[in-house]
């Protein structure tokens, strides 16, 4: 009888390890957040179970594709990210003279004169994306997005989102 309630209780102790060890890795991949930037639609989203196309709302960590600004601004947590609109994918051209953003030469973005951006340089280059590149921008015409650093790695995107 001893020996069955010692087992009773390690499988309840490891289900609740289990249990526990779910929890915090959830807790580390965010289901919903709030956005509080004009740059995309301030509001809540909800992870989306869906694949990053053109268009698609996603999370990047600030520290991987600004990290000389995210340190500037102390944006260096494991949270600190921007939530974007992929602007250009794999195969298309992008062309940046630092002033202007152009997508296959139709200009997407431009670099607004502001004190606020004045030590900031739009991003210089031009080159088709390759398949795993994409370009991302905000909504509003003074988001910090990929005007200024450029097309990135589709690895480095942390989630799909959209609209709670």
């Amino acid at each position: 009888m001893a020996r069955v309630r010692a087992i009773k209780a390690a499988l309840l102790a490891a289900a609740l390890g289990l249990a526990a060890l779910g929890a915090a890795t959830l807790a580390q991949r965010d289901l919903i957040i709030f956005n509080h930037s004009p740059s995309i639609p301030v509001g809540l989203y909800v992870r989306a179970d869906a694949d990053v196309r053109f268009g698609s709302i996603v999370t990047v960590r600030a520290r991987d594709v600004a990290p000389r600004e995210a340190a500037q601004r102390n944006f260096v947590g494991e949270r600190d990210r921007f939530l974007k609109r992929v602007a250009a994918i794999g195969g298309d051209e992008v062309c940046g003279d630092g002033r202007d953003l152009r997508v296959e030469g139709r200009i997407v973005a431009t670099i607004l004169d502001d004190s606020e951006r004045a030590t900031l340089t739009g991003w210089t280059g031009c080159r088709r994306l390759e398949h795993d590149e994409i370009l991302l921008l905000g909504d509003s015409a003074d988001s910090f997005d990929g005007r200024y650093w450029g097309p990135i790695s589709a690895r480095l995107i942390e989630g799909v989102w959209r609209p709670l």
